[in-house]
């Protein structure tokens, strides 16, 4: 980050020495150093946070393409159906064809219905 040599980092220690005085020298470093660890915590948890913002922008980002890729997929299977005049009567999609398929459940039929509910359990 800065181009701080050794030899400066001597010079810059001899005259804080000088400066506060021997005595008060260790509490001055002491409270250097959790200075320096409290910008070192922020600065980790902001380049985090940045990380993690970046990834939902990408994923947002893939995820909008997805969103394109199929909605050119949907136009041109609409443009085929269009130029095909035989698949007119085919303009349902495929699911629901397969709702429609399953047989209807009558309403005297309680226990196919109640079989359904408990997901096969059978009741007594």
């Amino acid at each position: 980050m800065f181009d701080i040599g050794f030899s400066e980092i001597v010079l810059i220690v001899i005259i804080a020495l000088l400066v506060v005085g021997p005595q008060e020298f260790p509490a001055l470093v002491r409270n250097m150093g959790a200075w320096m660890g409290k910008a070192r915590r922020f600065m980790g948890a902001v380049k985090t946070e940045f990380d993690r913002e970046i990834h939902k922008a990408d994923e947002i980002k893939r995820l909008m393409s997805k969103e394109m890729e199929i909605a050119e997929q949907h136009k041109n299977l609409d443009l085929h159906r269009r130029a095909d005049p035989s698949a007119k009567g085919n303009d349902r999609p495929p699911s629901a064809e397969a709702e429609t398929s399953s047989p209807p459940v009558s309403e005297g039929d309680t226990t196919a219905s109640a079989a359904k509910q408990d997901h096969g359990t059978p009741q007594t």
